[in-house]
């Protein structure tokens, strides 16, 4: 095979793992960012002072990669 070829296709697929690992990041921060914001409506009283949805996005995917 050519080295360019594999080369590029190494790159690609490093590529798309990074890009999957930087979308399940995001969704894990807009999670937290949620459930902070959830806790600072809720106050210390405990008591909700605002009308707060639940984020659907709950759940959690990990991606592994071949070096780790």
């Amino acid at each position: 095979m050519n080295t360019f070829e594999d080369t590029l296709k190494k790159f690609m697929k490093a590529t798309m793992v990074n890009q999957e690992n930087n979308m399940v990041a995001i969704r894990n921060l807009e999670t937290q960012v949620g459930q902070i914001s959830k806790q600072l409506v809720e106050g210390q009283s405990g008591q909700v002072l605002a009308n707060t949805q639940t984020n659907p996005k709950e759940h959690c995917n990990a991606i592994t990669t071949e070096s780790g």
